[in-house]
């Protein structure tokens, strides 16, 4: 911390803090809210405001001790429903689950407390636990039209039977819900609870009819724009070739703490993820989020906006900024032992940058057969992030554009740098892609690694079940149940229409 910052007051570290977040200054802002705390100004609830520009740069610990002190000055439902939801999101799940059990205690009948500890339950594989909580949220006479979120979990967990009783509950409650467009979020989530059950319960036809309308109601909301993200890819991959990555500076980071575990959703990361987590010598993993926190700087991620920033003022330095600010993120989040799998979305339109600033860091592509994983990602409702998977027509569009960058990143990443692993290939041969995925990031072979599921870890993404059993190979197929209704899919992935 400069002397500069030190003569701040805390209120004047606060004002400052924000317009270096303007300013795009990371590391400056940091500094600047961590002066904040160290004098401690009397800015009561509003630390919490504090806490979430520390949370939108990565500063884990900043976050979580500004929203500390926005409880200590209004311990507001609110305030700790807060501070426990950045706990379980910034990997403190043993911490978030006090919180939960914690608010629990002192509002026994409030929905809002219940569903957080039912989905920390679930985290943590305590399906049992959870289910329960979530029978008592439903059984809630002041739930009433709230409860398509409690089913939203349950139907995650459980199986449904085509005589199941839960089936009609649930259409029961869709009905209530109406078409109001105030109602819409309400209904896509009841709806993808149904497809699931309707799955399970072997009706086909209803299961595709929920959620093909699930993303139709979503489709408003949905940033993906087809055209865009296609001329982002046609940037990258006839830009960033090799005489265009030695042309740009490099960092000196010689840190291979990282894994990069790659791939669309559902094909098989979080699988791989918890594969190596069960090594002795990997600390953990998650969707981090990290390198655009560390990347905050760069105005934009495309090759023309990288070779400006890095050929400006201060920019030879830059891509080593990048990667210890990476590496920093990565010791507050993770702790400073061990090697940590970072598997966020997205990287894979970014990897040269990511090498430019991480150079040692080793990357691991997930792939699996199309169809299996487009029928998996329109069957999920993601939290954010993956609006593309709205329809199978943008489902299509997105899995060209990630192949194309798959080939590119192939041939242009250094050899060695990066493993592909056909995820069919995993299952039916776990123990020679198990050796292989470790003698790539440079471990040795541990024996418990082949008894992943046994790791006791919380997982957060939407593979929260399958990591908690042996590999199997049904899930590959599941989507020939539905080959025919998949053509839009098809269609578009293929280039027809």
């Amino acid at each position: 911390m400069t002397d500069a910052i030190q003569t701040l007051d805390g209120g004047q570290a606060v004002n400052a803090a924000v317009e270096a977040f303007k300013a795009r200054e990371r590391d400056a802002c940091a500094a600047l809210l961590g002066r904040a705390l160290q004098a401690a100004p009397p800015l009561g609830p509003k630390w919490m405001s504090v806490s979430r520009m520390a949370d939108t740069i990565g500063e884990v610990n900043i976050a979580l001790a500004a929203a500390r002190l926005a409880i200590a000055a209004s311990p507001t439902a609110e305030h700790r429903q807060a501070y426990a939801n950045l706990l379980s999101q910034n990997g403190r799940t043993e911490e978030a689950r006090r919180e939960a059990l914690a608010l629990v205690r002192d509002r026994p009948n409030d929905p809002s407390a219940l569903h957080f500890l039912a989905t920390i339950h679930v985290q943590f594989g305590e399906e049992g636990e959870a289910t329960a909580i979530l029978r008592r949220i439903l059984a809630l006479p002041t739930v009433a039209m709230g409860a398509e979120n409690a089913w939203s979990v349950l139907a995650g967990i459980k199986t449904f039977t085509a005589d199941d009783p839960d089936i009609p509950a649930m259409e029961a409650l869709l009905a209530r819900i109406g078409h109001a467009p105030d109602r819409r979020m309400s209904r896509v989530v009841l709806l993808f609870a149904l497809g699931k059950a309707y799955d399970d319960a072997g009706q086909a036809d209803r299961s595709f009819e929920a959620f093909t309308e699930a993303g139709r109601l979503q489709m408003p909301d949905s940033t993906y724009r087809p055209d865009e993200a296609d001329r982002f890819v046609d940037d990258v991959t006839g830009v960033w070739d090799e005489i265009f990555m030695k042309s740009l500076p490099r960092s000196d980071c010689d840190s291979d703490r990282p894994i990069f575990v790659l791939g669309l959703p559902r094909s098989g990361t979080t699988l791989v993820e918890q594969i190596l987590v069960s090594h002795s010598q990997v600390h953990d993993g998650a969707e981090v989020q990290m390198f655009r926190h560390a990347a905050m700087k760069l105005p934009s991620q495309d090759p023309r906006s990288v070779a400006e920033a890095f050929g400006g003022p201060g920019g030879a330095a830059m891509p080593g900024r990048i990667g210890r600010s990476y590496l920093h993120l990565l010791d507050e989040r993770f702790g400073k032992e061990g090697r940590v799998v970072d598997k966020t979305l997205n990287h894979t339109r970014i990897l040269g940058l990511i090498h430019q600033c991480l150079p040692n860091a080793k990357f691991i592509w997930l792939r699996r057969h199309p169809a299996g994983i487009a029928w998996s990602c329109f069957r999920t409702r993601f939290a954010k992030g993956v609006d593309w998977a709205r329809s199978l027509e943008h489902i299509g569009r997105h899995f060209r554009g990630e192949d194309r960058l798959w080939a590119h990143w192939s041939k242009v990443l250094p050899a060695g740098t990066l493993l592909t692993v056909p995820y069919e290939e995993l299952v039916a041969d776990p123990d020679a892609w198990m050796r292989k995925i470790l003698d790539h990031v440079g471990l040795p072979w541990e024996d418990q690694v082949k008894d992943f599921h046994k790791t006791d870890r919380a997982v957060t993404t939407a593979s929260f079940a399958q990591v908690r059993k042996p590999l199997y190979s049904k899930s590959a197929t599941a989507w020939k149940r539905y080959e025919d209704k998949l053509k839009p899919f098809f269609d578009a992935y293929e280039g027809r229409g």
